[in-house]
């Protein structure tokens, strides 16, 4: 009798959500009764079992659906997941459905072609038809349920639409689907999971869905896990779509460039980004630095000071105007170790005050940086700035 009772329970549930007139609270009430059988060793393995649960479920939405229809609130994210649970109990029966086909005498028959067990289906037909029906109830839903803040919720009510969807074949455009894949990604960045949401923005892309918030949001998840590789692939897709529209993909590429030593690769692209926007200070700043390693520093130097003129700020673009100074002077007195004090003061002193200011200014931007505040000391002493040196070294 125990072992029966769960069966029972099963088909007693079957035969109450055929009724015309169950309420919300009674379908409620018809899935506790039959929680116990889905966990049970006499029934949790019986596709009947969850074929009857998935028909609980659907039943509990439509019923959501009828009231929401004539102006009742209703429980949208509880809704939402009663379409869910339908889905996952009909696929575990879909599983389970399968029947081995026996003769008069009880015994298995047997495919002559595979020699294998004859099986036939019960349910599967009737379950693939209701899920075909409300697939897409299940992209609905999950805008709903995103709508309510519930990611987990919303991810599984869009994945379960595209793999209808794909299951189908063609029924809807891959744009929409990559738009749906796209609206997963976001999804799991609202959860925190950074490496699965740049996973669906890329998948999104793959399926046509190439606006560019696929994209920006693939790299602030790609920067979060510092996937350098990840970041400069996806910046190289952008760049295909977007071209120089936003600068932030080509300076990506840039900087991959520059990392690897590729400076005539970097070298094409800044002459691309400048092109559309001059007035970067940062890119110009970049320019310097590229050209300084393919033709040297006075080549790089109009670059480092258009970079000045534009942010006066970029201790960086400062330091290096400086340091093109600074080097000439060095340069000359290595060539001509014996100058006389007129001659030093003739050819020297003008290279290092040429230097001095834009070495001053960079050391209130860069506080920390030892290489300019050296290079300052070495100026005030070759000078005679001494109270200049003492404040130097007093900070």
């Amino acid at each position: 009798m125990a072992a029966g009772a769960q069966q029972r329970v099963v088909a007693e549930v079957k035969k109450t959500i055929d009724g015309m007139t169950l309420t919300v609270d009674k379908i409620k009430s018809a899935a506790n009764k039959l929680k116990p059988a889905l966990t049970d060793d006499d029934t949790k393995d019986k596709a009947e079992t969850w074929y009857v649960a998935g028909r609980v479920q659907y039943r509990l939405y439509d019923k959501y659906m009828s009231n929401r229809s004539i102006g009742k609130k209703v429980d949208l994210k509880a809704m939402g997941h009663a379409l869910i649970d339908g889905y996952n109990h009909f696929d575990k029966a879909l599983k389970l459905d399968s029947i081995v086909e026996t003769d008069k005498n009880g015994r298995p028959k047997v495919d002559r072609k595979t020699m294998r067990a004859k099986v036939k289906t019960k349910y599967s037909q009737d379950i693939l038809s209701r899920i075909t029906a409300k697939m897409n109830d299940y992209n609905k839903v999950g805008g709903e349920l995103y709508n309510l803040k519930d990611w987990e919720g919303a991810f599984q009510a869009w994945d379960i639409y595209c793999q209808m969807a794909q299951r189908q074949g063609g029924v809807v455009p891959d744009t929409i689907l990559g738009q749906t894949r796209y609206f997963q990604g976001i999804a799991r960045w609202q959860q925190g999971n950074n490496r699965q949401a740049a996973d669906f923005f890329a998948m999104a892309r793959g399926m046509g869905y190439k606006k560019k918030e696929a994209f920006d949001y693939a790299l602030v998840c790609l920067s979060a896990l510092n996937d350098d590789a990840g970041i400069v692939q996806t910046a190289a897709e952008a760049y295909d779509v977007f071209g120089t529209a936003d600068l932030q993909y080509i300076r990506i590429l840039i900087n991959n460039h520059i990392n690897k030593k590729e400076f005539s690769q970097a070298n094409d692209l800044l002459d691309r980004a400048i092109a559309v926007s001059d007035s970067d200070a940062e890119l110009h700043n970049l320019k310097g630095l590229v050209v300084e390693q393919q033709d040297g520093l006075e080549a790089a130097l109009p670059h480092f000071k258009r970079c000045v003129e534009l942010a006066p700020d970029n201790a960086q673009a400062q330091f290096n105007v400086g340091r093109y100074y600074y080097n000439q002077a060095m340069a000359v007195t290595e060539a001509h170790p014996n100058l006389s004090r007129k001659e030093f003061s003739k050819q020297v002193t003008p290279l290092y005050r040429e230097a001095m200011p834009y070495f001053e200014r960079a050391l209130e931007l860069d506080n920390d940086n030892e290489e300019i505040r050296n290079a300052l000391r070495n100026i005030y002493y070759k000078l005679g700035e001494g109270r200049k040196l003492e404040a130097l070294d007093r900070k």
